[in-house]
This record gives structure tokens, sequence and C-alpha cells, in this order.
């Protein structure tokens, strides 16, 4: 059992005993269990802070950030397909197109992921600082909040940019809105000024925590995209950031692509940030296999529940994959059959073939097909599985430094240290090793597309280096105000002190 599941159970108490408090509305309302009355010991404060973890297992349903930085991106689409399936009231071909509107309910879902998870960090800080417990390790435990809350600020200054900064929990006043600026100058602060409390890097008494390999993998992510976010180059930054994660000499690619992604992938020396998921403790968590197989597919691999038959690659993704890539195995292609060999049929004459072509994005006369497009088949799927998978998603790995620490060297005018950086990544991939007239930006982007697929990356990649607003498959050009997504327009009716994100 992963070492993070007692926290995960015990969170899940918590959380049990906090909505039982708040269900008598007749009674005086408190937001949280006194400190006094219960948060009295180092193990409790522990769970207590598992709730904070818990949170971050929201990330990766299809309504929410995961989903939306798959579909936006031109890494993957979700068509209307016959027999009426993924319609959703269009909400997969706006988000395709870039239609962005404040009513949205991915967008308004991946706002509320973000400030509901701040507002935990915000409560649980606050009941440490209440408590009058003290230990040796309560700083530390600070820290790591401290460092998820900046976490979860990474994301909106990518996705929404101008947001609410609340770090109080005891802040009656609402939050003023603050700009890219202040919102980096937070993050850097809060990362520099708690790293030093954390461990170095993920072990089995740490395993899904935060810890410096984290912070320093925030930071250069915070870095690399700091020409965008604040209109500063800071490639050198980048660059030293990344260095300090490959200098702790703990952290390497693990000799298989895949094993980052099996389903007991706890002991992969490559994932630096995961989320721990059980389809016990945290179901319905994690759902690949349903958001992107054909039915018929659960006979390929023994998966009990329904699959929808939804999320594919786009075509052009796919493309970018040579034949003697290992990742290319990352996506289920061609005819498909049963754990016994037999052909899996659509129907007499017709076998379940999945292609790469996508026959439209939208056509209610002439809709794509049930199996039109590759699926995602990355994350290992274990026989018997139900609504939720038992791999960890990783938010970080060891690859994306390498490909980041490449990536700045490059943008330095230092290609010839760059290489060894991309070509570690490709000789695991078993692709052709760079020389130095290869690492084009345009290259870089599509190696940093094959070995980081669906792993959130794409869109800060796709903006970074100037083709978001690009036209796609079934998308038009769209303007530079799409780089910001709306801001709901509930979260700007509750708080007077937000403007809307401009061209929305």
């Amino acid at each position: 059992m992963k070492t993070l599941h007692k926290i995960h159970i015990l969170a899940i108490a918590i959380f049990s005993i906090l909505a039982q408090s708040c269900t008598n509305l007749d009674e005086k309302i408190y937001s949280t269990i006194p400190a006094d009355e219960f948060f009295k010991n180092e193990d409790e404060m522990i769970m207590n802070v598992g709730r904070a973890y818990t949170h971050l297992t929201s990330y990766l349903n299809h309504w929410n950030i995961w989903g939306t930085l798959v579909i936006t991106s031109d890494e993957g689409l979700c068509p209307y397909r016959e027999t009426n399936l993924w319609w959703d009231n269009g909400v997969w071909i706006d988000l395709h197109r870039h239609n962005f509107h404040s009513q949205s309910g991915n967008l308004n879902n991946c706002w509320s992921f973000i400030f509901d998870g701040v507002t935990l960090c915000n409560q649980i800080l606050y009941q440490m600082e209440e408590s009058e417990v003290d230990f040796p390790t309560k700083k530390n435990l600070v820290a790591e909040v401290k460092i998820l809350r900046a976490w979860l600020y990474l994301n909106a200054i990518d996705m929404y940019g101008n947001v609410p900064l609340a770090i109080d929990f005891k802040e009656k006043e609402l939050p003023d809105q603050v700009g890219r600026p202040a919102l980096f100058e937070f993050i850097e602060s809060e990362i520099k000024g708690n790293i030093d409390l954390l461990d170095e890097v993920p072990a089995a008494n740490n395993y899904g925590r935060v810890t410096q390999a984290m912070a320093y993998t925030m930071l250069s992510k915070l870095y690399l995209n700091a020409k965008e976010w604040i209109g500063k180059e800071m490639w050198r930054e980048t660059s030293d950031a990344c260095d300090k994660v490959i200098g702790f000499g703990k952290l390497s690619l693990e000799p298989n692509y895949f094993s980052n992604f099996k389903v007991n992938n706890e002991d992969s020396k490559e994932n630096i940030f995961v989320v721990a998921v059980d389809n016990i403790y945290t179901p319905s968590a994690m759902i690949f296999h349903q958001m992107c197989l054909h039915t018929l597919s659960q006979q390929t691999f023994g998966i009990v529940d329904f699959c929808w038959d939804g999320f594919c690659a786009m075509e052009s993704h796919y493309k970018l994959y040579t034949d003697q890539d290992v990742r290319k195995k990352s996506w289920l292609e061609g005819p498909q059959f049963d754990s016994s060999g037999n052909p899996l049929m659509l129907g007499p004459n017709r076998q379940l073939t999945y292609r790469p072509q996508v026959k439209a994005l939208y056509n209610e006369y002439d809709p794509a097909l049930l199996d039109d497009g590759v699926r995602f088949a990355k994350y290992e799927y274990e026989s018997g599985l139900m609504n939720g998978m038992n791999n960890d998603y990783a938010f970080y790995r060891y690859a994306d430094i390498l490909l980041m620490k490449g990536e700045a060297l490059v943008r330095l005018g230092r290609a010839s240290e760059a290489l060894s950086y991309f070509n570690e990544v490709r000789a695991r991939a078993g692709a052709p090793l760079y020389q130095e007239k290869d690492l084009t930006l345009e290259e870089i982007l599509n190696e940093r597309s094959r070995e980081l697929a669906w792993e959130g990356c794409r869109r800060q990649d796709l903006i970074r280096f100037g083709k978001w607003n690009d036209a796609w498959y079934e998308k038009e050009a769209k303007g530079d105000f799409t780089k910001l997504f709306p801001i709901p327009y509930w979260a700007i009716d509750t708080n007077v002190k937000l403007k809307q994100n401009p061209g929305y």
C-alpha cells in the first residue's frame, strides 16, 4: 500500500467530521474545527495537511484542469461521434476552437479547483498557527502547505493571470485582484522562503508530498515562462533551477519510459511530484480509460466499468513520432482485439480500428466515427479496472527538467551544451540522437510534445513558442486575448473587486 494512503484515509475522515459540523444551519456555523478541540498532536496535524493533498485528485477529471489542458491544446480533441456521443452542449467543441466564455463549465471548474484549494491551504495554515501544539517538524509542515498553495497559484498565473490573492484565512474583506507581476513575485518568494525546510527528493517516507525537487521544478517553470508572464527573459535562472534538481544526484530517467506510468509506479526514480490515487480511497479520481477507450476495448484490457469513447489524439500530434520511438506506444492505433486475440467487431464486417484521422470535430449529419482517433494508453490499464485507476499521476518528471534545461541553454545561445540533455531523453526513447543543427525551437517544441504528451505542459509550451494562436485542425487562428481564460461570471458577481480579463 502506498505510503500516502493512510493520509488519504484519515483526511477523508476529517472531511466527514467537518461536513457534519456544518449541517445544522440554525446553529452558529464554524468553517473549521477549533484547533484546541482536535489538532492536539503531530499525527493529527499531519492528517489535517493530508486534506490539501487529497484535494489535488480533482485536477485529473476531464471536467477540470487535466481535461481542459488536453482539449485546448493541439495534442487532443473530443469529437462529436456517431450515436450522439460526447455532445455535452458543445463544451468540447468550444474548448477545442478556443471559443472561451465566462460560463464554460470546464473553465469554471478549473477556477474552483484552484481557489478552493487556496482556501483549504489557508485554513490548514490558520489551524496550525492557532494550535499551541509544537513539535520539531511543525515548521516543515507549514512549508509544505505554503508550497502547495504556491503551486495552485502557479496554475492561476498561467490560466487566468489576473486573480484574487488571498493568503489570510481570517481576513473578512474581499481579496484584491492582482496581475501577473505581483503574483509572480508572490510565488517566487513563497518557494524561496520555504524550500530549505523540505526534504530534498521523493522517498518512501514522503511519497506524494512536496520536496525541494518539486519546488525547484516549480521555479524552473516559473522562470521558463517569465517572458510571457512578466515580460522578462529568465533563461539563466531557469537553467540554474534545473541544476538544483539535477544536482541532488538522486533522480534519473527510468530505463523504461512506461515505468513512470505503470499501475505500481511509486518506485519511479523519475517522478518528482505525483498525486497518489487509488480506486478504493479516491474512486473516480483518474479515469483515463473511461474518457478515451471505446467500450469494446474493455475486452482487451479486462476493464470492468463502461468506457465512454471520447478523448483522442490530434492526428498532427501522432505524426510527430517515428516508428522506432517507443513513446509512440502511448497511443492505441490500428485493428483492436480482445485479450484472447479475437477481433473486436463494431458490426458486421467492421472491426474496431483506431485510426489517426478524425473525420469531423462536429458534423451533426456526418459525425466522427466511433473509432476515429488514436487512444491514450500511456498509463497502464490493469485487468479488473473499474471506475478509478491505481496508477499515481505524475505532475512533474525528471525528463521535463532535462528538456527545460536544454531549452534554456538553446535560448541562451549555448546549443552545444544543450545536446546532452536532449539526447539523454532521446536515447531512452530509442529516437535518433540530435546534432547541434537539429536544435531549432520548432524541434524542441515537438520533442516536448512527444515526451510530455497529455501531461499538462502543452498549453504553456504553445504560448511560450508563439503557437497558441495558430490555426490547427477545426480551429481558426485566434487573438492574443485567448492566452488567458475568462474569469467565471459568478466569481465576478461574488467579488466586486474582480475585473474580467480583456477580450471577454
